[in-house]
């Protein structure tokens, strides 16, 4: 007996995907379930403004190496409106058994450049991958793997180590605040942890280098000029960035250190040198007043590490041999973020990236803030930045949020500072004051 139109189609329903809200009652998302497999489809569109008082011709990443007086977009300011940060993401989780749990990640916005898409700090080739990462965690053993592009080790964390618990400024601003040190790359990462409170981790992650000075013509250097991360946007590495990494949590805020290790090669006439430096650095994530206030205040300091700095100053430079020579630096970030309601939240941030000079020649071509560079305004400026900071305010407001997800606006304001090592004509420097605003729906 054939069956009837309604059993076929109550059949067919019953056998699609089932689609349910997002188990937090206060949010939206949409949540599919197959097979043992959980998808968690999430995001947000964002309708932006930018105003800055400098034309950096960006868009809502910042640059912060800002336009000097001897460059025509000194003198003007620049308002842009861009959706390009809005972001499409996918958690997928499923139970190998009740003890060991699979999962994996994909996020992806609109920021991708495709002719000077490169792999510095962030991954900016078309269709923008932020992250795309696999993870597997084995409760029993206190053991965690992840394997992928997913922020860097290096990034502050507010809960263990742990993927997707990253502290991040709430800025509007997509290259967030100096001082903040943190990539998107890949990486192989194990974490250990002894009940949940003392936590250890270890990553092998993608290498680049950012040089600061461009080699001498009749010099094969196998480094990457500051212009530039060459014809094919990568450079010149034989060895992955290690990051070791110790996190705490006694009860009461959270506690970290880490050790980056970094390797740089260089071509010479007569074979490779390769150099190995290492960055200090960690953080604390203090709540003050539960759910209300916290303070959060990170930094590293250490030789070779202008990358993973919000700042992008250089890595290394070149000496007279031409052989690289790591650039030492500073890089810190505190932020107070304040929270009285659901519906508000306001933030400030100070953040810094200082390098210290390498006098290695007369010449351009080597050293960094040589003494031999016109660090005058006037003519042909060749001078270089020694630091990059930036004071940061704003505020998110939820107006709308349930289950049907979140509507928010936001108001950002910032001042940022480019210093500039001190020559014949003293210490010149150059500003710019920001101004962006956000409207976001929140499906998830």
């Amino acid at each position: 007996m054939k069956k009837s139109l309604a059993v076929i189609a109550l059949s067919a329903l019953l056998a699609t995907p089932a689609f349910a809200d997002s188990p937090a009652d206060t949010e939206g998302g949409l949540v599919m379930k197959m097979k043992g497999i959980t998808l968690d489809i999430g995001g947000f569109i964002e309708s932006a403004t930018i105003y800055r008082s400098r034309n950096e011709m960006a868009d809502i990443n910042s640059t912060f190496g800002l336009p000097k007086p001897t460059q025509s977009n000194y003198y003007q300011d620049e308002t842009r409106f861009s959706a390009r940060q809005s972001r499409l993401s996918i958690l997928a989780t499923g139970n190998a058994t009740p003890s060991i749990h699979l999962a994996g990640y994909y996020e992806m916005d609109f920021l991708g450049a495709a002719q000077s898409a490169n792999e510095k700090e962030s991954n900016s080739y078309n269709l923008r991958v932020r992250h795309l990462y696999t993870t597997a965690d084995w409760d029993n053993l206190g053991l965690h793997l992840l394997a992928g592009q997913a922020w860097s080790l290096v990034t502050l964390n507010n809960n263990g180590i742990t993927p997707r618990n990253e502290v991040t400024p709430q800025t509007i601003d997509a290259q967030y605040v100096p001082g903040f040190t943190w990539a998107r790359q890949a990486q192989l990462r194990i974490v250990k942890d002894f009940d949940k409170t003392l936590w250890l981790a270890a990553s092998i992650e993608n290498p680049q280098t950012v040089s600061a000075s461009n080699p001498a013509a009749n010099t094969a250097l196998n480094i990457t000029p500051n212009s530039g991360l060459g014809t094919t946007g990568v450079s010149q590495n034989s060895i992955p960035d290690v990051v070791f990494k110790a996190a705490y949590e006694p009860g009461w805020g959270h506690f970290e250190v880490y050790d980056l290790i970094r390797s740089f090669d260089t071509t010479i006439a007569n074979g490779t040198s390769n150099t190995t430096t290492n960055a200090v650095g960690g953080g604390v994530v203090l709540p003050l007043v539960p759910k209300m206030l916290t303070l959060q205040v990170s930094g590293v300091y250490g030789r070779g590490l202008g990358r993973y700095g919000s700042g992008q100053l250089a890595d290394v430079t070149v000496d007279a041999t031409n052989h690289v020579v790591p650039i030492s630096e500073v890089q810190f970030l505190t932020g107070l973020l304040y929270n009285p309601t659901a519906d508000w939240n306001f933030y400030a941030y100070y953040g810094l990236e200082q390098a210290e000079r390498l006098n290695l020649g007369a010449t351009t071509a080597t050293g960094y803030g040589n003494a031999g560079l016109n660090t005058n305004w006037g003519g042909a400026f060749a001078g270089q930045i020694q630091r990059v900071d930036q004071a940061t305010v704003g505020l998110w407001w939820k107006f709308l949020q349930g289950s049907f997800g979140r509507m928010q606006a936001g108001l950002q304001y910032s001042y940022t500072e480019n210093k500039y090592f001190r020559g014949t004509a003293g210490a010149p420097d150059t500003t710019d004051n920001m101004l962006f605003t956000s409207i976001r729906y929140y499906w998830q």
